[in-house]
């Protein structure tokens, strides 16, 4: 084909496409028009489920273009690749022509590939993106040596031209500022690929390896490619780099997502050092090229919605590739698939700072420091490191680390990583600073920043200058400059040192490889330790953890944040990164309280041991347990766990009643001992539950006047109904129930209200037959759900015969609690005498108690009930524009946000809720699924949470809504 961009797709109506498909290859059915930029495509169903594209091309593409495109699918398809395959026409021919309005057209008849486009896919994870790069490797291999002359082609995507479009259609972008930035920055790349351009392997390429054209099956897996109008000889590695320019409009603020692809690509097909060079200048003038084109497609076919709704993301493609540093870029991309790191230093050099007699101390900054408690670190930046440093320093010189993450640079949640890794070295002290040249080379100052330059390397020093440094030719230990404050300290390649400006300070964790191929650590020249270490990668840990720790205790998310410290709403990982806590309904007063850890610490020191040991602790606990409930509930016993709490009061049900029958509810989960389980309900934490579910137990419909057997306003009194009704049926079987045991509000189901006068009726009539109740508080419990300090009291008229608690209580400690009748604990004393280790030691007690404490002291049962408010109301506003949010459960701050995608037939958005949950943690929340069809959102944020952590959770969830799951 001849350079021509005034293409715009062929006018061709659904009737004439139809006489095509007959009068041609002898094929009918329904037609439905498919997007094209410069072709038109219709996918064509006939009455038997058979499937084909009917592809009407631009009449502009020569018979050997198509020919071209026809082997290169026949050659892909041969070694197992998904690709469409040309159908013979009814005269055998794999390409036919067709008069449009008087202009002959060439028509294919393709077999169609199953799937959808992968940017309908929701996210794209590691595993996804190297699964794309594997392909492009595969499919680069296969076409090599594959010669055609119809691949001999102008194309406007041949990213060895694309400086020369660029230049041809820039007029279109009407904006002068993004002209001058596409300008400039596809001058610089292609600088850098002009230089390479003759070292560039070239072969045939697909071309066009974008998520429009890759398809994916149900379970999320490549399942093919489409679209091979883009057929051509070009560069080798321009396939690659296609492929990577669509990972950029998805994740725009993480550049070096493409890394998985990358090295995947490069496991299939190796990449020589000049491809790999010419990789981001590549992105820069492929997403140039992107954004050029489409403006000019839409200016001269304004009726493409197809192009035009693609302008927004290739501006994003060109932005994310010309905003990063070429050569950091490039660094990463070495470093993670050749292992290569830091420039080597100056060899023999001496210490940079006077002795003076003064040793060298550390200034903890990264998360695990014990120097920054008590969230010291959320306040400016600057002043906390600076005070942290004088205090460490004393008469000593005090020196932070190089590339250790900060605390301090970390902030609260962000919708991308923080910016908080140094490039530089710190060094404080309480009185002057005097260096010297490390090396000879030669001095220059420029206000009070000072650079050495020697070999190719440069040191620079920026603080107050106590008096004019020393400039020009130095020898090693010569005196350079005296400083009477902090010194940052960088070691740099030279060419970085001539910028203007200071070099770079901070970095986000994720760059911190490809910054440290031009980076250096400066503490050898310190008399300082220097970076810790090389620490484990948290996948490094997560495979010891699957190794040496049972993997059926699962974790949260495929690739989990190494979580290692926690305030108030926040946990934050090694990175310091900060995220909120929307799930820990355990630490009900909040992650690193430090009156916990105080009295944590002083118990200790002075005694911990076991109840049995008289103590004024376990009394104090149980006597502020047993002030938060009423008659008749009298007494308390201890233990370790919610679970541990359930099997203890089954067995006081069965000892007091002496029967053995135990009723509950559908979808709800007790706890994980063999009693505990076995009155658990929910196949989410047990598949199985209703094949291994021992005779004993029975069990009742759930009542869920959303999605339940009965559903809306008059739902509870038919659910009432059939319980009291089921109850008496078991007991005119022989059957007694011994307990009936039920959430106040069911948990695990999602926070799912029950309804009023259910627990009531319920309670009157197993207790009418000689049964007790069982509340189990230990999810919905303890002040959580705001206007109740207990679940049962949010129903008229009900009180429990035994209560039971954990969770909260403890705070992440191991501690649960009986609560009962002091004739139904003696009942079990008659079997024998009760004991556990550790439950009520006096540590656990003396936890207990404080937990007390702080909920009263500040407010958090009120505080719960204020933030569950304005957390409901949030999720009322966003229901309005997002379909996707079916229900609201819950109350105070014990709230579950269910998802459908039909609010009429209520299906479950499971698939879209997983995504959800993964989208929500790269912007820095952590919110997980629950319930049998793990559709809803559970939101137990700590007690303590902000309104500014509810409304940026909010803002959050509302942004990732939008995207579209």
């Amino acid at each position: 084909m001849d350079q021509d961009w005034e293409l715009r797709s062929p006018e061709v109506s659904r009737e004439q496409a139809s006489a095509i498909a007959a009068g041609v290859f002898g094929v009918g059915g329904e037609l439905s028009p498919l997007g094209s930029q410069q072709d038109r495509n219709f996918r064509l169903v006939d009455g038997e489920g058979g499937s084909w594209l009917l592809k009407i091309s631009n009449p502009v593409f020569t018979a050997d273009e198509i020919d071209a495109q026809n082997a290169v699918m026949q050659r892909l398809a041969g070694r197992g690749v998904g690709v469409p395959e040309p159908v013979p026409a009814l005269d055998g021919a794999l390409r036919s022509t067709v008069d449009i309005d008087g202009v002959p057209h060439p028509v294919r008849l393709l077999t169609w590939v199953a799937g959808r486009p992968l940017i309908d896919h929701p996210g794209l994870d590691d595993e996804l993106l190297a699964a794309v790069g594997a392909l492009a490797g595969d499919v680069s291999v296969a076409l090599a040596g594959f010669a055609h002359p119809g691949l001999d082609r102008e194309l406007q995507w041949d990213l060895r031209r694309a400086a020369s479009v660029v230049g041809t259609l820039i007029d279109h972008v009407t904006d002068a500022g993004e002209r001058e930035r596409l300008r400039d920055a596809v001058a610089a790349a292609a600088a850098v690929v002009d230089a390479l351009a003759p070292r560039l392997p070239e072969q045939a390429v697909h071309g066009d390896l974008t998520d429009d054209n890759l398809l994916v099956d149900d379970a999320g897996h490549l399942a093919g490619i489409i679209d091979f109008g883009d057929v051509s000889t070009g560069w080798r590695i321009a396939e690659l780099v296609v492929a990577c320019s669509f990972v950029l409009h998805h994740e725009p603020s993480r550049p070096l997502a493409v890394l998985p692809l990358i090295a995947a690509f490069d496991a299939h097909a190796r990449l020589s050092d000049d491809e790999i060079e010419a990789i981001w200048p590549l992105l820069v003038l492929r997403g140039a090229t992107l954004v050029v084109s489409g403006r000019h497609q839409v200016a001269i076919d304004p009726g493409n919605d197809y192009a035009r709704a693609a302008l927004g993301r290739e501006w994003a493609m060109f932005e994310a590739a010309a905003d990063a540093d070429r050569e950091v870029m490039t660094g990463a991309i070495r470093a993670a698939i050749r292992g290569e790191g830091a420039p080597e230093g100056w060899r023999d050099a001496r210490p940079l700072l006077v002795d003076g007699g003064r040793s060298v101390v550390e200034v903890p900054l990264g998360y695990d420091s014990r120097a920054l408690l008590d969230g010291a670190w959320l306040g400016d930046a600057d002043a906390v490191e600076a005070a942290l440093a004088l205090q460490v320093a004393g008469d000593a010189v005090a020196v932070t680390r190089f590339a250790e993450p900060r605390l301090t640079r970390a902030g609260g949640p962000s919708a991308s990583e923080p910016c908080n890794v140094p490039l530089f070295v710190q060094v404080s002290s309480a009185d002057p600073i005097d260096v010297v040249a490390p090396v000879a080379g030669e001095v220059a100052v420029d206000g009070s920043t000072v650079v050495l330059r020697s070999g190719g390397l440069a040191l620079v020093l920026d603080g107050p200058l106590r008096a004019p440094a020393a400039t020009g030719e130095v020898r090693a230990g010569d005196p350079v400059a005296t400083f009477d404050g902090p010194i940052r300290v960088w070691h740099v390649r030279a060419d970085r040192a001539a910028a203007p400006g200071r070099p770079t300070a901070f970095v986000r964790p994720s760059e911190v490889a490809g910054w440290r191929t031009l980076y250096l650590d400066p503490a050898p020249l310190l008399r300082h330790p220097g970076e810790r270490p090389t620490s484990e990668t948290g996948a490094s840990v997560l495979g010891r953890r699957t190794a040496a720790y049972a993997p059926l205790q699962g974790h949260y998310y495929a690739r989990p944040p190494q979580i290692e410290r926690g305030w108030r709403e926040y946990l934050i990982d090694t990175d310091g990164r900060h995220y909120l806590d929307m799930v820990n309904n355990v630490a009900a007063v909040g992650h690193g309280h430090p009156r916990l850890a105080a009295a944590v610490a002083d118990q200790w020191r002075m005694l911990n041991t076991n109840s049995r040991f008289h103590y004024r602790s376990v009394v104090e606990l149980s006597e502020r347990l047993i002030a938060t409930v009423p008659a008749p509930l009298e007494t308390v016993l201890l233990v370790n766990s919610g679970s541990e709490a359930v099997d203890l009061a089954l067995r006081l049900a069965l000892a007091h009643t002496g029967r053995t029958h135990v009723a509950c509810v559908g979808e709800s989960y007790h706890g994980w001992t063999l009693a505990s389980d076995a009155v658990s309900t929910s196949t989410s934490d047990n598949p199985l539950a209703e094949e291994t579910r021992p005779d004993w137990v029975r069990v009742l419909d759930t009542p869920n006047a959303y999605r339940g057997t009965h559903r809306g306003p008059g739902a509870g009194a038919l659910y009432t109904r059939d319980a009291v009704a089921r109850i008496r049926r078991w007991a005119a079987d022989g059957d007694r129930l011994a307990a009936f045991i039920a959430e106040p509000r069911n948990g695990n189901a999602g926070a799912i209200e029950v309804p009023e006068g259910y627990l009531a009726a319920v309670y009157d009539e197993v207790r009418a037959q000689g049964g007790l109740c069982i509340a189990d508080e230990v999810q919905v419990g303890y002040g959580r759900q705001g206007d109740v300090f207990w679940g049962y009291q949010q129903h008229p008229g009900v009180v429990p015969d035994i209560l039971t608690a954990a969770k909260a209580m403890g705070n992440g400690h191991p501690l649960g609690a009986v609560i009962t009748r002091a004739d139904i604990a003696q009942s079990l004393a008659e079997q024998g005498a009760f004991f556990s280790s550790a439950g009520g030691s006096t540590l656990s007690a003396r936890l207990g108690t404080t937990v007390l404490d702080i909920i009263r002291d500040e407010g958090l049962q009120e505080h719960a009930r204020a933030m569950g408010e304005r957390l409901v109301a949030g999720f009322a506003e966003l229901a309005q524009r997002h379909p996707l949010i079916g229900a609201v459960h819950g109350r105070g701050l014990y709230l579950g946000l269910e998802l459908v995608r039909d609010r009429e037939t209520l299906e479950p958005a499971a698939a879209e809720t997983r995504e959800l949950c993964d989208r929500m943690l790269r912007r820095g929340v952590i919110i997980q699924p629950t319930g049998d069809r793990q559709n809803v959102l559970k939101v137990k944020p700590p007690m303590c949470i902000s309104a500014e952590s509810v409304d940026y959770f909010l803002a959050a969830l509302d942004a990732v809504l939008g995207e579209g799951l």
